[in-house]
């Protein structure tokens, strides 16, 4: 919509007749067309010469307003470019003249001097050459009123599906000015040729269902209010919204975007975004909807069931708990040691032997809590003291993460952010150049980043695909990826397939494509906010959104239990020792051995 101090311009033209003989009844009609109109001043202008027949209408008319509305009667005559009647209100204009040669020029020149909103013009000449002005400006609000013999008028208009109708008013009365006022926008029946492409939730084209989505659904009301019957034309696959190619003189348009340059289709739909640089090509109706650029990257994959036994301490606890076991097992063989040389019994104190100590704290670390009866050492019972304390802690936060983990999936952290995504050895993929040259033009340095990791691709479906590699990181838009993620990759008992990132990018504004200069414009912006403003938009984008389940393992199964798969470390564990224990075994029997034959 336009400013409130510039209200939608439009025009109300009507041409005057053979010398009327009731100017009182003729002025009447035409201040009653313009009754509708909300702008306080009318402006009147003449072609003719003074004390031409056109004089005693134009005064009737100027009379019947003096001390009702404001008039603005400017002298075409001394007309100049540089003057200007700019004012910050609209204004009505009525032009009398009788040169249908100049009228085209003249309604423009009041166009580029005024805020015009209607405009009347009268003058004479035949019904043919009213429709050939209607169509030479082009405008579906133009009215052109002719006088025929007697006092019926005639009230001719233009209408966006390229036609031209009229009404009689008859002379005896006024009944049939209603009917000339009745503006009611519509597109008359017009057949309209709609460009798409498959891009759900705003367009999904189902063989068997015909094409739905959002757009569908909002140009099926729209075409209702509008009085438009429409077709659909799929643009390649290959191609989708279309690029830009060549030099300036000779470019080549592709998709949606060459479908309207060469005048193919009169609207393009497919969640569209405005973008500066095909506003010099084509136009765009109101903006409809929000939309946002994002990632769609593979879901990190869970850890194995037996690394359950390492994910319960970081690295750093791990190190600390290696370090003090071993400084506790160095301490209590040093101090048994030193206390067995003063001692009575220098044999008796069992941490006097080191595999003693090793296996003594390895059983304190794993909760085994059997306490030798003969410490004879006194710093070695207070140091012990300590230390179950501190073993009573570890195991015990050991054990809680150990169950933790073989009862649900442990995974590694995703990327939510831009800047994880960038360090991320994913490789980036979007549909096409356009968004990449976007980017690449970025003055955010993380977005031209994105922008120069970007590999172009030109098959929709076989980028959402790729993510089956998990080694790539797919770019469009929200919806779009929403969609496809609950439809190609839906979260299963064992945890979802992909990932949506947090961070959001290159937010834009979303609308329906139209021809440059489209006569369709003012008839789709009008209808549009009338269908934002009463939540049908919202309404149609709500109905085809698809959303990620948001997984919880809790609801993975009814009931939580160990299987094979959650015990997988436990047996992996006794496994690694029944091979230890036989190698040591058959190094203990071949030193036995050995020994034997030397006895031997």
């Amino acid at each position: 919509m336009l400013s409130p101090l510039n209200v939608v311009l439009s025009l109300v033209l009507a041409i005057d007749v053979v010398i009327s003989r009731d100017d009182q009844r003729t002025a009447q009609v035409i201040s009653t067309l313009l009754t509708d109109s909300k702008c306080p001043a009318t402006i009147v202008v003449s072609d003719d010469s003074p004390g031409h027949y056109t004089e005693g209408l134009l005064n009737t008319f100027v009379n019947m307003h003096i001390g009702q509305h404001p008039l603005i009667l400017p002298e075409v005559s001394d007309w100049s470019p540089k003057r200007r009647y700019r004012e910050p209100t609209c204004q009505n204009a009525v032009i009398f003249g009788r040169q249908i040669t100049t009228l085209s020029s003249l309604y423009r020149a009041i166009k580029s001097q005024f805020h015009v909103n209607n405009a009347m013009v009268v003058a004479r000449f035949t019904p043919e050459d009213a429709i050939r002005l209607l169509f030479d400006i082009q405008d579906e609000k133009m009215f052109v009123l002719l006088e025929k013999n007697g006092r019926d008028l005639e009230l001719y208009s233009w209408k966006a599906n390229n036609k031209t109708s009229f009404v009689i008013i008859r002379s005896p009365s006024n009944v049939t000015l209603a009917k000339a006022r009745d503006r009611s926008v519509n597109l008359s029946g017009r057949h309209l040729m709609i460009g798409t492409l498959t891009y759900p939730p705003s367009i999904i084209i189902d063989s068997g269902r015909g094409i739905q989505g959002i757009e569908p659904s909002i140009i099926e009301t729209l075409s209702h209010n509008l009085k438009f019957t429409y077709e659909f034309i799929e643009t390649s696959p290959n191609e989708m919204w279309g690029e830009i190619f060549g030099t300036a003189d000779n470019r080549t348009f592709t998709g949606l975007l060459g479908m309207l340059v060469r005048k193919e289709v009169d609207i393009a739909a497919g969640e569209l975004y405005i973008s500066s640089l095909r506003l010099p090509y084509i136009d765009y109706t109101d903006i409809y909807n929000f939309g946002y650029e994002s990632f769609l990257v593979p879901a990190p994959r869970p850890y194995g069931k037996w690394t359950a036994l390492f994910y319960s301490f970081t690295w750093p606890t791990w190190l600390a708990t290696i370090v003090s076991a071993f400084v506790v097992i160095v301490m209590l063989r040093f101090v048994a040691a030193c206390s067995s040389r003063y001692s009575e019994s220098p044999n008796n104190d069992v941490f006097a032997d080191f595999q003693y100590c090793c296996l003594y704290v390895i059983g304190n670390l794993s909760n085994v809590q059997v306490q030798p009866q003969n410490i004879t050492s006194g710093s070695n019972r207070t140091f012990l003291i300590g230390w179950l304390f501190a073993t009573l802690i570890l195991s015990t936060g050991y054990r809680s993460g150990l169950i933790s983990y073989m009862t649900f999936p442990f995974t590694p952290p995703t990327i939510d952010t831009l800047q994880q995504l960038v360090d991320s050895p994913l490789q980036k993929v979007v549909f096409g150049f356009f968004f990449k040259s976007i980017l690449m033009n970025s003055s955010n340095q993380l977005e031209k980043k994105i922008g120069e990791q970007l590999i172009p691709h030109y098959n929709l479906t076989g980028m959402f695909v790729s993510l089956e590699t998990d080694s790539s990181a797919i770019q469009s838009s929200l919806n779009n990826l929403l969609y496809m993620a609950a439809t190609m990759y839906p979260t299963t008992s064992a945890g979802p397939r992909v990932h949506l990132i947090k961070e959001n990018l290159v937010p834009a504004w979303v609308a329906f494509g139209l021809q440059k200069n489209s006569q369709l414009k003012p008839y789709f912006d009008k209808e549009i906010q009338r269908l934002i403003e009463s939540g049908l938009v919202e309404h149609h984008r709500t109905t085809f959104a698809k959303r990620l389940v948001k997984w919880n393992p809790k609801k993975a199964s009814d009931r939580i239990s160990f299987t094979l798969d959650s015990l997988q470390g436990a047996f992996y564990l006794l496994g690694v020792g029944i091979v230890a224990s036989i190698v040591v075994f058959t190094i203990e029997i071949g030193s036995a051995w050995s020994v034997f034959k030397f006895w031997l």
